[in-house]
């Protein structure tokens, strides 16, 4: 997909720069409408800066960004000096480098908010969306806190995501592994005295011995496939059919589906609730969070929610109508709308979901160590049967000799 520069106007005439991706201009068009902005011009970027520009910058280096401008403002310090005594302290090469552009671009003219929106591979659409609202606001220094405690949020559950993560993925590549040692190397060193055996192979001997044979000779055959299936998800997680296929089938796992749905609800509490908070507007807000939560599934139900939003419905109308929501997250914006709070009680969902995926990170691992064990010990013992059985049969008939 293309990284394209563009230029568009907001609701207010201003003009507005930034960079996004898109399959083309039609959907540039598209996706800066839903943001209240209209497109003006756009161009795609080469292809060496596009592969540059998504080296990824480390969440704690945005943070100390983040903090030295927060401070800085709210000390009185011009933006301009604020962001030149960053540029002297940040160790990162390509950080650097993006401090330079936005200080050249606040020295043409450009508000804060427009220069961010040039890096959007550091900047997120939440980060510049909250610059905005803190610029038109006057409490930049406050916004600016607020999103260091926001990456902080984000950078702990990032954390807690790799470690449900990591566990799974090292044992599934380890049981692989085991079976590759035992079927492609152990049994066929024992194999020759089978066959000399001269007994009759019991079914489960016949079928390690194929099991072997399909490791052995067929490797390369295996790799090709997984790397196949590898590309396939890619291609299909590519378009938007193939995306909300894959995430569907996501949040129906046993056990992970759990997860990772409490991940993207707790992603859409925090983003909606910040936003909010801030002073971005409810259309514009519902249209950022859709692109943050994770899940195509999730994203496509704020998106229908927005649409809904836009028609005039409340938003807890409009959530519980799409179904994607549980009543919990229902509930709460209900209580936020009627009490004017909504950003509020989106934080106590926020909360509630964080104490959450820990609790269900813990009760994965409590069904997985288990499950591993037996699946480790059946591999053991079907190996030890094919082995064992005909041993026995050789020997009983020994002795009846």
């Amino acid at each position: 997909m293309p990284r394209f520069n563009y230029r568009a106007r907001n609701l207010a005439g201003q003009s507005v720069h930034g960079a996004m991706l898109a399959d083309d201009e039609e959907q540039l068009a598209m996706t800066l409408r839903g943001m209240d902005l209209y497109l003006v011009s756009a161009r795609p970027e080469r292809a060496w800066n596009a592969i540059y520009l998504t080296r990824p910058v480390k969440v704690r280096e945005l943070i100390t960004f983040t903090v030295h401008m927060a401070t800085s403002i709210g000390a009185g310090i011009p933006i301009l000096q604020a962001l030149e005594d960053s540029e002297e302290q940040t160790t990162n090469k390509r950080m650097r480098r993006a401090i330079r552009e936005i200080a050249d671009d606040l020295s043409g003219g450009s508000s804060l908010s427009d220069a961010l929106s040039r890096h959007r591979a550091i900047f997120s659409d939440v980060y510049v969306s909250m610059a905005r609202a803190g610029e038109a606001s006057g409490t930049l220094d406050k916004v600016l806190q607020r999103l260091v405690e926001f990456l902080e949020w984000q950078n702990a559950l990032a954390s807690e995501i790799r470690r449900a993560s990591i566990y799974p993925a090292t044992v599934f590549v380890a049981v692989l592994g085991l079976i590759g040692v035992l079927l492609g190397f152990v049994f066929p060193r024992i194999l020759p005295v089978i066959h000399s055996l001269k007994v009759p192979l019991p079914f489960v001997t016949r079928a390690v011995i194929a099991a072997g044979d399909v490791v052995r000779f067929g490797w390369f055959w295996i790799l090709l496939g997984m790397a196949g299936l590898f590309v396939l998800v890619r291609v299909l997680g590519a378009n938007e059919g193939g995306r909300l296929i894959i995430d569907a089938i996501k949040l129906r796992l046993p056990v992970i589906g759990a997860l990772v749905e409490k991940i993207c609800l707790s992603r859409f509490a925090h983003h909606l609730g910040l936003l909010l908070k801030t002073g971005v507007d409810i259309t514009q807000s519902l249209s950022i969070t859709a692109h943050v939560v994770g899940n195509a599934v999730i994203a496509q139900a704020v998106s229908e929610a927005r649409e809904k939003v836009i028609q005039g419905g409340s938003l807890w109308r409009s959530l519980q109508e799409t179904g994607a929501f549980p009543p919990l997250v229902v509930r709460m914006v209900f209580v936020g709308e009627s009490t004017g709070t909504v950003d509020s009680t989106l934080e106590k969902v926020t909360e509630f979901y964080d104490r959450e995926i820990p609790a269900t990170v813990k009760k994965m691992f409590a069904v997985l160590e288990p499950l591993i064990i037996v699946i480790l010990a059946a591999l053991v013992l079907t190996v030890a049967l094919a082995i064992f059985i005909p041993l026995y049969d050789a020997l009983g008939r020994v002795g009846r000799r």
